[in-house]
């Protein structure tokens, strides 16, 4: 081991790593050597060693851990630390985890969960029985380490879709863990029973028996195993026993907000008890009304309004309407006296605004929205009522009405004065909750009950709380988003006369919610689309044309009111996306276009401090997207003002914008004049983007080839002043095709280099490169691969213009690797996946270039035995056109277009939940383009263009080799025409 790779030396640079003035020279040198062979190990010791201060092994652990984020596979499967490293790491880090403090074994847990997700099962085969080796009948502190790890590993299963490869896990889990599972439980129980009043004993009971609750559901997700069906009497007495479990020692009276251990073991109990009724209710059946009984009691009679109680009610609140749904217990919600204990103890108490609310309405403003919005992942009391509600209103429509409106009635009338704005707020949500049908989704209501009015109950009750600057800023939260709620039960001149009122919320109330949800329901109201024609919007640019200053202006200085910290300028998204969707539906009608892309700029220059906000950045962008993509007559001056603030962040390396930077500079330069080479900005750019530092970052990778392609376009010369010019760009394409991630990257470029690149200048790596991609083919295919090799084989033939006999040219480049190799990858590759292409641009492609082979010499003679095979495949996957509708949209790109040509962004393009900064490609919507096509002249869904330019190569083929086709082949070619 080297001198800097030495225990000593790590230590030192983990002690350095804690000051401030040392910091990021430390970090850097712990990275410069953590791939070398047993630094990765030696770390694990360091963070073992008790002879260490406890805050350099902890500044150990969270390296440890991401370190094993970057570096333990890469995106290929392929192992990136010492395979030595590897294996002992695995071996020891379980006996190491259980030793360690609490707080270094929470990060060593998640390092093993973390390793665990990429080689367990395949390549870490032991770790169930390294797991189930370690678990006591008496050791309940190393218990409750293992199960914590245990528990993090089979959580996964949870949200997958099922598959025979995740069967056999949870079955090799199942056959090493279920009897250590049992016995563990059993003793629990006992021991909770023995030492009833021993509170310390009790908690570290009480989190083993939670860790129990959660695994059991973990192995029940999918599926109920029979060794569960078989012990479920026995198990489910003791879980029903802990539901209604009190004792004094442990479930202590608390103001406290943190939920206590007790409550969540509860919580737990409901959401496995909720599987086992939605999905087990064949089996669970004789059990459930107990728990119906029990967990009635417990959100009638036990829970109070405060919050450590919340995730309780809601799961408790789920598993009553998860009841509702069964005709054996609907009896019991199908009577007056019934109805109304549930809205007086149930409904009207989960749904009554708390202080607490307040308090999250005042101080975590965008916390509350985030919670409030009706769709949103968060489940609060509030929304999981309503679920209830809703659900009883479908059983009993007539009677669940009459009841509720009695209620909305009643707290309507007591809410006449001001100090009894929490009444109203009760009575609007109680009556939004009744008069949707269904759910709320993404688009609003579609559907409302139609024995209640929601247009008079607004202007009778909400309306003047709109107008209004005076009422409570709760009820103008109410009164915008019950325009936001029901928004489609509004025609366009109700929307249009509440546009003005919305902007005046705007622009005169500073309370951060009302501002905010005016913003989230202007974007929502431009965002709507006609259901009953072509989706088309309902509000277009001359609509919004009177307000557009207005409102981009106003939003602005919302946004950069709070400009003193990065993090809370790009805490409110909601501004952000509001004023994209108004430069989206504005479309060319913005004047000032460089004042706004100034003003984004800077915001831009502040959150790069510290980018904490995924979404605010990327509405960011998308805007400064929409103003480049409308505004193309002022190119010139958005190169001067917006490619320096770019390169700024290319040189301040803000990882989690680059991907975007690369995204805007390809598309200025896409809408450069071709004849006018390329600006000198991007010719400096050229060596640094050709170097393997910014290729390692996988979200930089779609940005960079589309900037790369596109400055081929513009001028290849720069590649081609001498060979070593073109070497690192080579270089770039044999990196990305050997990777099964990056692949499709690598055939963008090559693609770009063949038809951008002279051919004789070329020539010299013509055969490297068809070894390299043979040599995927053979060893390491996938079939994204294969059909992307299909693509670029079709594509290079269609491209006759640049590589003249194109035909011949493909045949010869893979003849170069070895003679005759081209009948071998013709039969077994290109012609099989012609007939298994789905997406109509790439169909199209290999289909009409397969069928251009039919007039190359080389094709012809050479390959003869080829043709007839190739013509009986053609006509066979012409058959799969049929029936393709010729009205649908053949865009390969994500988003969808107007009528005028506008992409549509709408959230749902736009990934965003799963895109992590610098680690995953957020594609900017609003500047996407077309994958290439070389014959863009046929549109990707007019089956007879392409009909007829497949067949008209069929034509040419001499006639005695059509007679030597089967007869099928020939009595379709006779019904097409031939």
């Amino acid at each position: 081991m080297s001198q800097d790779n030495s225990l000593e030396s790590i230590t030192k640079f983990l002690e350095l790593s804690l000051l401030p003035a040392t910091a990021k020279e430390a970090e850097i040198k712990l990275k410069s050597i953590e791939s070398l062979p047993g630094f990765s190990i030696t770390l694990l010791h360091v963070i073992d060693s008790t002879n260490i201060a406890n805050e350099i092994r902890l500044a150990g652990a969270l390296f440890f851990k991401n370190l094993v984020k970057r570096k333990w596979l890469n995106e290929d499967g392929h192992y990136l630390l010492p395979v030595d490293d590897v294996v002992k790491i695995r071996a020891e880090i379980l006996d190491i985890m259980i030793k360690l403090p609490g707080n270094l074994q929470i990060q060593i847990g998640e390092s093993i969960t973390l390793i665990a997700e990429s080689d367990f099962p395949q390549n870490w085969s032991t770790l169930i029985d390294q797991l189930v080796a370690k678990l006591s009948l008496t050791d309940f502190i190393t218990n409750r380490a293992i199960l914590d790890v245990s528990h993090s590993i089979f959580k996964k299963w949870r949200p997958l879709f099922r598959s025979d490869e995740l069967f056999l896990e949870i079955k090799l889990v199942l056959e090493k863990y279920t009897d250590p599972f049992l016995k563990l439980f059993l003793e629990l129980d006992s021991l909770i029973d023995k030492n009833n009043t021993n509170e310390a004993l009790l908690n570290i009971y009480f989190e083993n028996l939670l860790l129990l609750i959660q695994i059991y559901y973990d192995f029940n997700c999918q599926d109920i195993p029979e060794f569960f069906e078989d012990n479920m009497n026995i198990l489910m007495n003791i879980i029903h026993k802990y539901l209604n479990y009190t004792n004094e020692y442990i479930n202590k009276p608390s103001e406290d907000d943190e939920a206590d251990i007790l409550i969540k073991l509860k919580t737990s109990i409901i959401e496995l008890i909720s599987i086992y009724v939605s999905r087990y209710s064949d089996v669970f059946e004789p059990l459930i009304q107990n728990f119906i009984t029990s967990i009635w009691d417990l959100v009638n009679n036990f829970v109070t309004r405060q919050q450590k109680f919340d995730l309780l009610v809601v799961k408790a609140l789920q598993f009553l309407t998860s009841i509702v749904k069964f005709q054996n217990y609907q009896s019991i919600f199908q009577n007056e006296s019934s109805i109304n204990e549930i809205i007086e103890k149930i409904i009207l108490p989960n749904i009554y605004f708390r202080e607490s609310d307040e308090e999250m309405f005042e101080d975590e403003p965008i916390n509350f929205i985030r919670s409030d919005l009706e769709g949103s992942d968060f489940d609060s009391r509030r929304k999981s009522a309503t679920d209830f509600l809703r659900e009883l209103k479908d059983l009993s429509p007539e009677l669940l009405t009459s009841s509720v409106m009695k209620y909305v009635n009643q707290f309507l009338s007591t809410s006449s004065r001001s100090d009894d704005w929490k009444n109203k707020d009760t009575a609007i949500y109680l009556f939004s909750s009744l008069a949707t049908k269904g759910s709320i989704t993404n688009l609003g209501v579609t559907s409302t009950n139609v024995l209640v009015d929601v247009i008079k109950f607004f202007t009778d009750n909400i309306a003047s709380d709109l107008i209004s600057n005076e009422s409570h800023p709760i009820l103008i939260t109410d009164a915008i988003k019950y325009i936001f709620t029901f928004r489609n039960q509004l025609n366009k001149d109700q929307l249009l006369s509440a546009l003005p009122l919305l902007i005046n919320h705007l622009t005169r109330n500073q309370n951060t919610v009302v501002y905010t949800y005016s913003a989230i329901t202007i974007e929502k109201l431009l965002s709507m689309t006609d259901f009953n024609t072509d989706h088309t919007p309902i509000f277009n640019k001359q609509d919004i044309n009177p307000f557009i200053n207005e409102l981009i202006t106003n939003l602005f200085k919302l946004i950069l009111l709070h400009d003193y910290t990065p993090e809370k300028l790009a805490e409110n998204e909601f501004l952000m996306k509001c004023i994209m969707r108004i430069l989206l539906t504005s479309e060319d009608l913005i004047q000032d276009r460089l004042s706004i892309i100034e003003q984004l700029l800077k915001i831009l220059k502040i959150t790069a401090q510290n980018p904490s906000n995924p979404k605010f950045s990327h509405y960011t962008f998308e805007s400064i997207g929409l103003l480049i993509k409308f505004g193309l007559t002022d190119l010139n001056k958005f190169i001067e003002l917006i490619i320096p603030a770019l390169l700024n962040i290319l040189g301040d390396d803000v990882q989690e914008f680059v991907p975007y930077t690369f995204q805007i500079l390809a598309f200025l330069l896409e809408n450069y004049p071709i004849g006018a080479g390329i600006p000198e900005t991007y010719k400096s750019l050229i060596k640094p983007l050709l170097s393997p530092s910014v290729w390692e970052f996988r979200g930089n990778i779609p940005g960079i080839t589309r900037l790369l392609v596109t400055i081929l376009e513009h001028d290849s010369s720069i590649f081609t002043i001498s060979t070593t010019d073109l070497t690192p760009l080579l270089g770039v394409f044999q990196k990305l095709i050997a990777s099964k991630a990056n692949d499709t990257h690598g055939f963008e470029l090559l693609e770009s280099i063949f038809l951008n690149i002279p051919l004789n200048f070329l020539q010299p790596f013509f055969n490297q490169i068809a070894i390299l991609l043979l040599t995927r083919l053979k060893n390491s295919r996938t079939d994204k691969f294969v059909k992307r090799f299909t693509l670029f084989f079709s594509t290079i033939i269609l491209s006759d213009s640049k590589i003249p006999n194109s035909g011949d040219f493909i045949i010869n480049f893979i003849d170069s690797v070895q003679e005759n190799l081209f009948q071998q990858i013709f039969t077994n590759f290109v012609l099989p996946t012609s007939n298994s292409i789905i997406n109509l641009h790439d169909k199209k492609i290999i289909n009409v270039g397969i069928s251009q082979l039919l007039k190359s010499s080389l094709f012809l003679t050479k390959y003869q035995v080829l043709v007839v095979p190739t013509i009986e495949q053609l006509v066979n996957n012409l058959s799969s056109y049929e029936g393709i509708n010729t009205n649908t949209n053949s865009s390969a790109i994500q988003g969808s277009l107007t009528g005028n040509g506008s992409v549509i962004v709408n959230e749902n393009e736009i990934d965003l939940e799963s895109a992590s900064f610098g680690s995953q490609f957020s594609r900017i919507i609003s500047i996407n383009i077309e994958p290439f096509d070389p014959i863009k002249q046929l549109k990707n869904n007019n089956y007879t263009e392409i009909k007829f330019t497949i067949l008209a190569n069929i034509k040419l083929v001499d006639v005695q080799i059509l007679n030597q086709l089967n007869d099928q082949t020939k009595s379709s070619l006779k019904s097409l025409g031939i």
